[in-house]
């Protein structure tokens, strides 16, 4: 409106000034009926913008007689209301559509027209989705009840300063408390705990993470696997009593699960546990907790005589199988029996060739002086 006043007054200043610059105010001749005025134009455009100001004035004294009756109150209010009500439509259908800048101008048209609080909720969310926390968190302020909106404040302040969960894990442990089933604080609180390496807390969400289906079956095990590492080997820096009791503690179906089981198995293999390890490994593989393919993958063979016996018998039944081969030729690389590693990672290199079974075979080879038969080894490794 004011850029449009400024345009009226600039051209009122033209014509003022214009003739009285080139010394002719010229005259303007009106006539109605039988009646004339004569008058110069400058007096017609003083005249003019007199009477638009008066016409304003009394318009205005009229509207706000208007308003302050019973009718006037109800028809400006419901007119109002409707702007405010149509806005709010605006915006949720805009929300709707994936355009949330949109939205978040649709609610705000809406709270000028009408402070409601529900639209300052669809206009804090709106503002989060353009990752626009501290707009997100002030309009929070404008909500009702906003003392009991901390989830949200919370979530916007560690989506928008991720470091600040150090500072808020009193409150991330509470909230977790009250909202347990909250997929998008789960979240939040998993990442800092990965980030502060509070690896009890990350297993204690586990649970919640599967049931809520937060994360794919894939991501859930690597997820326990690391939580489970970290946790045994806290434990085994305390001792191997320790680390022994840690696993005892656990339930008979933790201990089944596999990625608790390699992680284990992992640790057993770090503090030089073999042969815990050998019996942890060799029951896991015969109860079917654990995986041959996976132990190779994350190299937690151990070279211990119940492992052994378990993978000779099987071979006996299955004398093809390329991973029984492969795992049998690891062991026996471990425990540096050359011609039985040789047989076992050749037959299996025939079988199931990998980019891991070469590389064993090459170390057979070279620990047995044949340079040239390692050479090929690790050329075809790099093929794979």
């Amino acid at each position: 409106m004011k850029y449009a006043w400024i345009i009226v007054l600039l051209l009122i200043a033209g014509l003022f000034i214009g003739p009285l610059w080139d010394g002719n105010t010229g005259y303007m001749l009106i006539a109605v009926g039988n009646y004339t005025v004569e008058t110069s134009l400058v007096a017609a455009i003083i005249i003019l913008v007199l009477a638009v100001i008066v016409l304003r004035v009394v318009l205005g004294f009229i509207m706000r007689i208007i308003r302050g009756t019973s009718w006037g109150l109800k028809w400006f209010g419901e007119r109002r209301t409707t702007k405010a009500r149509n806005a709010l439509t605006d915006g949720a259908r805009a929300l709707v559509n994936g355009d949330s800048h949109a939205a978040s101008s649709a609610f705000n048209r809406s709270w000028q027209l009408r402070h409601d609080g529900t639209v300052a909720l669809f206009a804090s969310y709106a503002a989060a989705r353009n990752e626009d926390y501290s707009q997100a968190r002030e309009w929070l302020q404008h909500a009702p009840q906003p003392s009991e909106l901390a989830l949200a404040e919370t979530l916007f302040t560690l989506q928008q300063e991720p470091e600040q969960a150090a500072n808020r894990i009193a409150e991330i442990q509470q909230l977790r408390r009250d909202y347990p089933r909250h997929p998008q604080l789960l979240r939040l609180a998993l990442t800092a705990y990965q980030s502060l390496h509070r690896w009890d807390d990350v297993i204690a969400c586990l649970a919640d993470a599967a049931r809520l289906q937060l994360l794919n079956e894939t991501e859930i095990s690597e997820l326990t696997e690391k939580a489970y590492r970290e946790h045994f080997l806290a434990a085994g820096r305390e001792g191997q009593a320790s680390l022994a009791t840690k696993w005892r503690n656990l339930s008979r179906d933790s201990r089944r699960k596999a990625a608790i089981r390699r992680a284990y198995l992992a640790v057993l293999k770090i503090y030089q546990q073999q042969d815990v390890a050998d019996k942890i490994a060799a029951r896991g593989l015969k109860r079917g907790d654990l995986k041959l393919a996976h132990l190779l993958e994350k190299q937690l063979l151990v070279a211990g005589p119940e492992l052994r016996n378990y993978l000779q018998d099987q071979l006996k039944k299955q004398s093809e199988n390329g991973l029984l081969l492969q795992a049998m030729g690891q062991i026996a690389l471990m425990t540096k029996e050359w011609s039985l590693a040789e047989r076992a990672l050749r037959r299996s290199a025939e079988l199931v060739p990998s980019r891991r079974v070469w590389l064993d075979l090459a170390h057979v080879y070279a620990a047995q002086g044949n340079s040239q038969a390692a050479l090929e080894a690790y050329e075809k490794a790099l093929r794979d």
